[in-house]
């Protein structure tokens, strides 16, 4: 790892370069547009802020159905301002450094690979500029740093470093966990059973030492914060719920819309069965998902047991199939909010291979679809309209058909002694 940062450590202009494009993306353009365009930004984060501020007890005093990290987030820039334009401005500062983590961590990867960080950053700046405004004014870059901390230690052979970075990301939003099987499976097949039991008494502990006070003071309260998500119904953006509006503007069926849950969702009989059924929609896509990533490892020679640094071929399966993992969850899911495609920028710029620009090309479409949407055609999507109803579709459609090529891709030979790699 010393040796990467001394390369890094050389790439200082170009680093600036970067930094300062960064900051004024996201100060100069995405959170005046987002002040603009969106009706009260930073509200519901802000009035928890004020509450907590008021001597009231999350989880005891009021319900949330954030994490605890998610609400420190929306915490720290209200320790500095109260009132509204300030918080957000703040609020956008905070995601401003989330950011420049993520590119720290990005160019820090890409040498490990041994691909150019120039496209990298590239591909990562584009995939924040698609996801556009939206991006300043959610949290959601904060778990999706750590996701990719977590990733980054682990294939730099930090192992502790990458559970305990995991088990931040799941305190901050849920979602993190999907990687920890990848780890186990990863540790398992290198004969790691040291790294995993200590990784996994790693994850536990910093977990617990972040939801036992919400234990001790209100047990209740806190385990309501993750049966409301549970409780949620199809939420229009969904993969599930497109299908249905766009059967319902052939005349195959029916669904009516209710504002629930902090979200518009689709109530009918099929559409509450979808609902139901999507977590263990999602488990069985993801169970298959893991399935291949543990026989492509398997498929080779046995390794010895290793505590370096996994080489840049097993470093880019993982990342790649984190991606996997990552994108076959928001398609399964009853919920797919349009802040949730954030989590996928920080790991597209690392997929590894000779056609992956056609995954990321795929991405920035869907990225660009799904802020045409919202919140320029947001109600009309609400009232089922033919024209947003597609537009969201095809996004969904687009990010079937990315996860779909990147696991062909996956498959691909191992290229000969002197020619450019082409597969994970």
């Amino acid at each position: 790892m010393s040796g990467i940062l001394v390369k890094l450590s050389g790439w200082s202009r170009s680093w600036k370069f970067w930094v300062v494009l960064h900051i004024l993306l996201f100060l100069g353009l995405l959170t005046v547009l987002a002040l603009l365009l969106y009706p009260g930004p930073g509200s519901m984060e802000r009035a928890v802020a004020l509450k907590i501020l008021d001597g009231q007890i999350p989880y005891h005093d009021f319900p949330s159905e954030y994490p605890p990290l998610a609400l420190l987030s929306f915490l720290a820039p209200g320790l500095l301002f109260s009132t509204h334009i300030p918080y957000c401005l703040a609020f956008a500062v905070e995601i401003l450094l989330f950011d420049l983590a993520a590119m720290f961590l990005i160019s820090l990867v890409a040498s490990h690979l041994k691909i150019s960080r120039r496209r990298a950053l590239t591909v990562y700046t584009l995939s924040i500029l698609a996801i556009g405004p939206l991006i300043t004014i959610r949290y959601d870059m904060l778990p999706a740093v750590l996701v990719l901390g977590a990733l980054t230690s682990f294939v730099l052979g930090k192992n502790k470093l990458a559970w305990g970075a995991l088990a931040l990301g799941f305190s901050a939003k849920l979602y993190p966990l999907i990687i920890a099987p990848l780890f186990i499976l990863y540790h398992l097949r290198h004969r790691q059973y040291r790294q995993l039991v200590t990784g996994g008494f790693t994850f536990l502990a910093i977990l617990l030492l972040l939801t036992l006070p919400w234990l001790i003071i209100d047990a209740p309260g806190f385990w309501q914060s993750l049966t409301y998500h549970m409780e949620r119904g199809l939420q229009t953006e969904s993969s599930y719920a497109t299908i249905l509006l766009v059967g319902q503007a052939l005349g195959l069926t029916e669904v009516t819309g209710e504002f629930s849950f902090g979200s518009w969702n689709l109530v009918s009989p099929l559409a509450d069965s979808l609902a139901k059924a999507s977590f263990f929609i999602s488990a069985g896509f993801l169970a298959v998902l893991y399935s291949l990533f543990g026989w492509l490892l398997w498929r080779k020679p046995k390794p010895a047991a290793v505590k370096a640094p996994a080489v840049p071929e097993s470093s880019a399966l993982i990342l790649g199939y984190s991606l996997l993992a990552v994108t076959v969850f928001l398609l399964t899911s009853k919920v797919l909010s349009p802040q949730f495609l954030i989590w996928l920028c920080p790991l597209l710029p690392l997929l590894k291979g000779r056609f992956n620009y056609i995954p990321w090309f795929l991405f920035l479409t869907a990225g660009a679809l799904t802020q045409y949407v919202f919140p320029y055609n947001y109600i009309a999507l609400e009232l089922g309209e033919t024209h947003p109803v597609a537009i969201m579709a095809a996004r969904n459609c687009l990010l079937a058909i990315m996860a779909v090529l990147t696991i062909i891709f996956s498959f691909r030979p191992q290229a000969k002694p002197g020619q450019p790699a082409t597969s994970y």
